[in-house]
């Protein structure tokens, strides 16, 4: 009878990306970053700091459950903010509600489903570092100016 293989150890699972030294560079707030509108500036902006937070979380190979813990208030945050601006879209009868909803509505999907599989691996962590910084100043200098512009010439500040 032949001796069963021994079982092959399965390495802890890690948010933190597959690198000796892995650095991350963090977005600053930037004025350029500004719609015109307190509210959403402000969101933006604690969007930022909690971005800033998952990426020294990261860099200082902080526990996994303390980086899941950041990029869950990320999350949590993310859905809070894009309701309020969906709210104000819908309240002042923004043409492009239905297309802007939808990209908020696919950025939560994608991040949702990131959450899911950051445990599948580290290099999943550096995926959701670059994706998030991309998407948040993408989103914010294109489609999110556009709104900024919209409310403002209908004189919706806050």
């Amino acid at each position: 009878m032949p001796l069963a293989a021994p079982l092959a150890t399965v390495a802890p699972k890690s948010m933190k990306p597959n690198l000796s030294e892995p650095r991350w560079d963090a977005v600053p707030w930037q004025d350029q970053f500004g719609v015109g509108h307190a509210t959403i500036d402000a969101d933006h902006k604690r969007l930022f700091e909690l971005f800033n937070e998952f990426v020294a979380a990261v860099n200082a190979n902080s526990a996994d459950s303390d980086i899941q813990g950041v990029l869950s208030d990320l999350l949590d945050y993310t859905d809070t903010h894009f309701d309020r601006e969906e709210g104000l879209m819908q309240a002042h009868a923004y043409p492009d509600f239905t297309t802007h909803k939808a990209m908020h509505d696919a950025f939560v999907r994608q991040l949702h489903d990131v959450n899911s599989a950051l445990d599948a691996g580290g290099e999943k962590g550096a995926f959701v570092l670059g994706f998030l910084g991309k998407w948040l100043t993408g989103h914010i200098l294109g489609v999110d100016k556009k709104l900024g512009a919209y409310l403002k010439e209908r004189g919706v500040e806050e």
